[in-house]
């Protein structure tokens, strides 16, 4: 009788994480794409092409969740006031939140705009830092409509309507190959093209998420327009409270990739671009645990918000159970398929090679990083989200990377060297923040019985 009331527990939370987590899902997929897409395209231009765009990238990426990362701790805040159907706080939260936005897109416009002084302490070849650097500029002039549209996303998500964010991002994938191929190829712009593309389809993104979350019967309920809200102090402390540390643990994440670039860069060209294809694949497989861990965060905290405190644990158990097992099933596609995958991005058999050695590196920490990145979603649910921040500082800066660096220039006990050394060094820190942060997550579990 147990194992059946389980079973059917187990089938009834699993048909709510697919209808909150498969647009999730969808939607990770389609703006993980678009990188994906700017690689393959870049490459078939010239594999400098591909490496100015993969270190434009590694310098971007970080920087972007550094500042529209505070975006996500929207998620949470309003999925507890939905859960506990408090309609004002939905509304009022989530058109300040906007002003946040706005602020953060800005400050996030200006550094792209100067960014070109961390190419004085880069050993690159000339040509591949100018492709860097025009593709910064370009995108620079999407960054507001960026985190304007997470803004909206947070609070999107906050009440459960995935789906649109899904279409959205669905709709400025398809829209970006026609632009890429019209800025890399016919107007010969090579890589720096990718970067006017995605400006593009960012302001189309969110004019169209404007108007949909305007007109829509979907957020009629929890409409966020109408009379006129100026930002408070309050708000923006919560938001930045519960943000900051998502937004600076995931630019901790983020920043590990991103030295491992910027270092493996004064290994040549060639190495960089196979480093580019490997992580990019890493990063498209990990999309996958990725959702189901910002679906967590929104199932946990509704839960919470409802008070149903054993069904939010049971929500967490089940989360890192599928997580662990489609980790093992995307590692089994990497192995199998690495070669296929290679050529996709590259006709360079030099590029090709390193990258398929490794691709074995990319498919086993796709394990230890599906794991960590579920506890992490329930934890969000919970609002915490300062405590992995610091797991992230410790897991990433002070152990991956230093024994990175260490491995990537030294010979010790017939480890792997260059490149291999730092992702090495990666998938042991990725190993340590996965652990921490299960036992973050079994103290809090323990702590929500006893209330």
């Amino acid at each position: 009788m147990m194992i059946t009331l389980n079973f059917k527990n187990f089938i009834q939370e699993g048909k709510i994480f697919l209808k909150l987590g498969l647009p999730i899902l969808g939607s990770q997929l389609v703006m993980y794409g678009m990188t994906t897409t700017d690689y393959i395209m870049a490459g078939y231009s010239s594999s400098d092409d591909l490496a100015g765009v993969g270190l434009a990238a590694a310098i971007f990426n970080p920087i972007f969740f550094l500042s529209a990362g505070l975006m996500f701790g929207i998620t949470p805040i309003i999925a507890q006031h939905f859960g506990a159907n408090e309609k004002d706080e939905v509304t009022i939260k989530s058109r300040k939140f906007l002003w946040t936005g706005l602020l953060v897109g800005i400050v996030f416009f200006l550094f792209l705009q100067n960014s070109g002084f961390i190419f004085n302490f880069l050993d690159t070849e000339v040509n591949v830092k100018q492709i860097s650097l025009g593709y910064l500029y370009a995108i620079s002039f999407g960054a507001v409509p960026l985190t304007i549209f997470q803004a909206l996303r947070g609070y999107s998500e906050g009440i459960t309507q995935t789906k649109v964010v899904f279409f959205l991002n669905a709709f400025g994938f398809v829209i970006n190959i026609p632009l890429n191929y019209l800025f890399i190829f016919y107007f010969d712009f090579g890589g720096v093209g990718c970067g006017i593309a995605t400006a593009i389809v960012a302001w189309i993104g969110v004019l169209l998420f404007s108007l949909i979350t305007g007109f829509s019967k979907m957020y009629s309920k929890f409409s966020i327009y109408g009379k006129f809200i100026w930002p408070d102090l309050k708000s923006n402390l919560e938001l930045f409270k519960i943000g900051m540390p998502i937004s600076f643990g995931i630019f901790v994440e983020l920043s590990m990739f991103s030295g491992a670039a910027l270092i493996i860069s004064f290994f040549g060209s060639k190495m960089l671009a196979a480093h580019a294809i490997s992580i990019n694949l890493a990063g498209l497989f990990f999309m996958i645990p990725l959702s189901l861990g910002l679906c967590t965060a929104v199932r946990v905290g509704n839960l919470i918000g409802e008070g149903n405190f054993l069904k939010a644990n049971y929500a967490s158990n089940i989360s890192i159970r599928i997580s662990l097992f489609l980790a093992i099933f995307t590692l089994c596609l990497i192995i199998i398929f690495k070669e296929f995958l290679i050529s996709m991005y590259s006709r360079d058999e030099a590029v090709a090679v390193i990258a398929s050695s490794l691709l074995i590196f990319a498919a086993i920490f796709q394990i230890p990083d599906a794991i960590g990145f579920s506890a992490i979603g329930s934890l969000r649910g919970h609002k915490d989200t300062f405590a992995t921040m610091v797991i992230m500082i410790i897991s990433y800066w002070f152990f991956a990377m230093p024994v990175g660096v260490y491995l990537a220039f030294n010979k010790t006990f017939g480890l792997p060297t260059e490149a291999w050394g730092i992702w090495l060094g990666m998938i042991l820190g990725i190993s340590l923040s996965a652990i921490l942060n299960l036992l973050r997550l079994k103290y809090k579990k323990t702590k929500l019985k006893t209330i």
